[in-house]
């Protein structure tokens, strides 16, 4: 076997592997041998059938066969010849001419790790703000809980659609004098100024009574990711069929009963309330930590990156946004995201969350970060637990163990170890030199 490696980029290199006609040959005959054990030719006993019938009746499934075998079985002993480190499986560029009585020349593609230096990431200057919780907050999370459960009905008195009121809605769309169909619904809940439409589109709407129709127009940005609108004007024609209102629960120990067993008074939810409130802004200051410090591990560090590196980054991106989708019933289409659209607007984040994991991988190395045996191994059972019921088999869980889930103990490990390392500092104050500087960053 002949090796040949050459240079396409920073982060690709081109291997060309030649197999001798020998290797070849012996593909070939193995191929035959089992394909004549179940191949069925008239005229032929099972298991009888000459080369060349099977090369007749068989030839392009016999040539895929080969093909496919000879990478295969050659693939990985020319890798440790090319002694290159990548970052992703191999992609078959070309695969020349086969004939089983000729060498046979193929060349794959091999995305390597880039080069590149990273420095100054001990002691790295976080700033980290103090957690403190509000009356007024606790208050705004407990009208959000009232209004959760307060209940919808229709509006007794003969008024204008205001703030908060559910607008019950028929309406059109035009495009550039077209209707679209596909942006128009029927008895569709919109609730004013809640913003979960367009907020052009509601604020328009209020004054509105039952039975009046409207045209609002908005126009959308060019990076809105439903291509149906991007760039576009769209002229709405909206009849509003109904208003209803919601009831709100008045704020008494009988409504704390209501949202709990585990509470008796008010007082007891705005406990709870202040409680979850402090641990989810610890939870952001941990995150503004974490980002701070990805943004100083970047800030100094420029390197190229595998494009299949950053495609495969968006292929996640794009799944996880299609999971939390699919869990309230839509998808993508039904949305009017367009995957292209998303793809292009996700494309900086995802090659910065690539940059990270590197750099994260890099340092990694140089302070011999490990995972111990024991955690892979009980990371190993609770994956065979969690996939017993699915036809997977134990190679594949163990490959998914070091493919996916080995990395990110890894990164989570490395991110301790730096945010350890670091400097924490608190906010600067409000109107001095450095919260300006710190505003125009």
């Amino acid at each position: 076997m002949k090796v040949n490696v050459e240079d396409v980029s920073p982060v690709q290199k081109r291997m060309k592997v030649e197999l001798p006609v020998e290797t070849v040959s012996k593909a070939y005959a193995d191929v035959y041998n089992q394909l004549r054990k179940t191949a069925s030719i008239r005229g032929f006993r099972k298991g009888k059938a000459p080369n060349t019938i099977l090369a007749r009746e068989y030839g392009p499934q016999i040539k895929g066969e080969v093909l496919e075998k000879l990478i295969q079985e050659s693939i990985k002993d020319a890798i440790t010849k090319a002694d290159v480190i990548m970052v992703l499986e191999p992609m078959l560029e070309d695969a020349g001419d086969l004939n089983e009585r000729k060498p046979f020349v193929y060349s794959v593609l091999m995305d390597i790790v880039p080069e590149f230096e990273i420095k100054d990431y001990k002691g790295v200057k976080l700033v980290k703000p103090s957690v403190e919780v509000s009356d007024e907050e606790v208050e705004e999370q407990l009208q959000a809980l009232r209004r959760h459960f307060g209940s919808i009905s229709p509006m007794e008195e003969n008024r204008p659609l205001g703030e908060n009121d559910i607008a019950i809605l028929d309406y059109t769309a035009e495009v550039d004098g077209q209707e679209v169909d596909e942006l128009a619904q029927e008895d569709f809940y919109v609730e004013v100024g809640a913003g979960s439409f367009n907020r052009e589109f509601e604020k328009a709407l209020v004054g509105m009574s039952k039975g009046d129709e409207k045209d609002i127009e908005i126009t959308y940005p060019e990076d809105a990711v439903n291509a149906k609108v991007a760039g576009k004007t769209v002229k709405y024609h909206v009849i509003l069929k109904d208003i209803q209102e919601r009831e709100l629960p008045a704020l008494d120990d009988e409504f704390a009963k209501k949202i709990g067993n585990e509470f008796k008074t008010i007082d007891d939810v705005r406990d709870r309330l202040r409680e979850q409130i402090r641990k989810d802004k610890e939870e952001a200051v941990e995150s503004s930590l974490r980002s701070q410090l990805f943004d100083a591990l970047l800030k100094d560090v420029d390197f190229p990156v595998p494009e299949r590196l950053i495609e495969k980054k968006l292929d996640q991106m794009i799944d996880n946004i299609a999971g939390h989708m699919q869990e309230r019933g839509v998808d993508l289409e039904r949305a009017g995201l367009d995957e292209s659209r998303l793809r292009e607007k996700m494309r900086d984040d995802a090659l910065q969350q690539v940059r990270t994991e590197l750099i994260l991988d890099k340092i990694a190395e140089i302070e011999d970060i490990t995972i111990p045996d024991e955690d892979l191994q009980g990371y190993a059972r609770y994956i065979e637990n969690s996939y017993e019921d699915i036809n997977v088999t134990k190679s594949d869980l163990q490959s998914a163990l070091f493919d996916t889930v080995l990395p990110k103990l890894r990164a989570q490990k490395t991110v301790e170890f730096l945010l350890e390392q670091a400097e924490t500092v608190d906010p600067p104050e409000e109107g001095s030199d450095e919260a300006r500087d710190t505003a125009a960053d």
